[in-house]
C-alpha cells in the first residue's frame, strides 16, 4: 500500500565522486527502497551538467568538475546544506569523506546513520602507482579518522571479505554487488574462432585491474585471429596510463578504446558487454583484490557470456557449477594461443545459472534492514 506523500520518510543516499545513476547507489540501493513506496529519496553524486528532474527521485550534484580539488572542498558544503533542507530520518553515505560530517550533524537532525562499505579504501591505496609513500600515508591517515566516526548506526558490506578485513564496522549486513536484472538463458556455448568473436574489457582500467595485460594477449591471438574484435571501456584514472593504452591499441584496426577521465554511464557500458561473446578479467591477484567478487563476475554470468579470467580458487569456484569460465595467466603472451585453444575446447553454461547471482536475492535482506533500523 502507497503511502501520501507527506507521509514518506525522507532519505539522503550520498556519495561524491560516484555518478547521481551509479549502478549501486541508484539502481540497487534507491530503487530497492523505492519499490516499497515508504520512502521520499534523495541522491546526491557527481553529475557534470544539471541532474535531469525525476517525479520520483531528487538528483543532487555534489559535483561537477571530477577533479577539481575546489569544488572537492565545496562538496561538503552542499552536503551539509542538502542534509539541513531536506532534514533526512535516515542517511546512506556511499563514501569515507562524508562520514565526520554526517557524524556531526547526526544528534542535530536526529536521522539514522548508514555506511556503504563500497570498498576497503585503504587497501586500495596499493593499486594506484601515481601515489607516493608519503601519500599513502597521510591519505590513509585521513581514510582511518574519517571511517573511525561515532553513532554509525549500520555498515553495509558489498563484500564478503570486508567482514574479516574490517571486524570492527558493526552491526553490518553483507550487500554483494550482485547483477540488476534477470537471467539471460543460455545452454551450452562454444565459441566458434571461424567467426568474427567480439572480446570486451569494461569497467575501472588501470595497471592493477590488468588492462595492459589483457590488451597485449589480445594481440597474440590476432596473429592467428586477425577477425576478432576487443573493445575496451571504462574510467581510466590515471592520465599516463590511457595515453600508453591509446598508444598501443592505435597499432591494431580491431582494437577499440571508449576510455574517458569521467566515469562512465553503466547503461554504456552494459551494451558493449552485452554486444561480446567473450570478457576478459585481467586482474592483478594482489591482497586489495584476491578475496574480492567483481561485479563483472556477476553481470557475465547473468548474461552468459564466457569469462576468460585471471586464476584465481574463489572466482573459478563460483564459476564451476555451471562453467562460465576459463582461467588464464595474462602475463604469459607465449602461451597466449595455446591457452585460447583450451577455451575453445570447453563448452560453457553447460547447467542452468543460479538466481544467487542476482541482486533480487540481497533485496529484501536491504529492505528489512533498513525498515528494522527506522522503526
Amino acid at each position: 500500500m502507497s503511502l501520501d506523500g507527506a507521509n514518506l520518510i525522507p532519505v539522503v543516499i550520498a556519495s561524491t565522486l560516484k555518478p547521481i545513476k551509479d549502478v549501486r547507489v541508484f539502481q540497487k540501493l534507491a530503487l530497492s527502497l523505492g519499490e516499497t513506496n515508504k520512502y521520499s529519496l534523495n541522491i546526491i553524486g557527481f553529475s557534470s551538467e544539471k541532474p535531469e528532474f525525476d517525479s520520483k527521485i531528487r538528483f543532487f550534484s555534489s559535483m561537477s568538475h571530477f577533479r577539481a580539488k575546489w569544488d572537492r572542498i565545496w562538496a561538503q558544503f552542499r552536503f551539509v546544506w542538502r542534509l539541513i533542507q531536506i532534514k533526512p530520518k535516515l542517511l546512506i553515505c556511499c563514501t569515507y569523506e562524508y562520514l565526520p560530517l554526517a557524524s556531526l550533524l547526526k544528534p542535530l537532525i536526529g536521522y539514522k546513520f548508514v555506511f556503504d562499505v563500497q570498498e576497503n579504501y585503504q587497501r586500495n591505496l596499493d593499486l594506484n602507482p601515481s601515489l607516493s609513500v608519503r601519500k599513502k600515508k597521510l591519505i590513509g591517515w585521513l581514510i582511518r579518522k574519517a571511517e573511525q566516526v561515532p553513532c554509525i548506526d549500520l555498515f553495509l558490506l558489498a563484500e564478503k571479505c570486508y567482514q574479516s578485513e574490517m571486524p570492527m564496522k558493526r552491526p553490518f549486513l553483507i550487500l554483494e554487488n550482485k547483477y540488476q536484472g534477470n537471467i539471460q538463458v543460455v545452454r551450452n556455448i562454444r565459441l566458434d574462432p571461424s567467426l568474427p568473436i567480439h572480446f570486451c574489457i569494461t569497467g575501472t582500467l588501470s595497471p592493477s585491474f590488468g588492462t595492459w595485460e589483457g590488451l597485449t594477449w589480445f594481440q597474440k591471438l590476432l596473429e592467428a585471429y586477425p577477425h576478432f574484435q576487443l573493445t575496451i571501456i571504462g574510467h581510466c584514472p590515471i592520465p599516463a596510463y590511457q595515453r600508453q593504452l591509446h598508444q598501443e591499441a592505435a597499432k591494431y584496426d580491431q582494437i577499440h578504446l571508449v576510455i574517458s577521465d569521467l566515469p562512465i554511464p553503466h547503461d554504456q557500458i552494459q551494451e558493449v558487454l552485452r554486444s561480446a561473446q567473450a570478457a576478459i578479467l585481467p586482474y592483478q591477484i594482489q591482497p586489495a583484490i584476491r578475496e574480492k567478487m567483481p561485479t563483472k563476475l556477476f553481470e557475465c554470468a547473468a548474461l552468459g557470456i564466457p569469462v576468460l579470467m585471471t586464476p584465481n580458487p574463489k572466482w573459478e569456484k563460483f564459476y564451476h557449477n555451471f562453467t562460465g569460465g576459463f582461467s588464464v595467466d595474462f602475463q604469459q603472451t607465449d602461451q597466449a594461443l595455446a591457452t585460447f585453444q583450451q577455451f575453445l575446447s570447453l563448452t560453457y553454461f553447460s547447467t542452468p545459472v543460479p538466481e544467487s547471482v542476482l541482486w533480487k536475492t540481497e533485496k529484501l535482506h536491504f529492505q528489512e534492514a533498513i525498515q528494522n533500523l527506522l522503526s
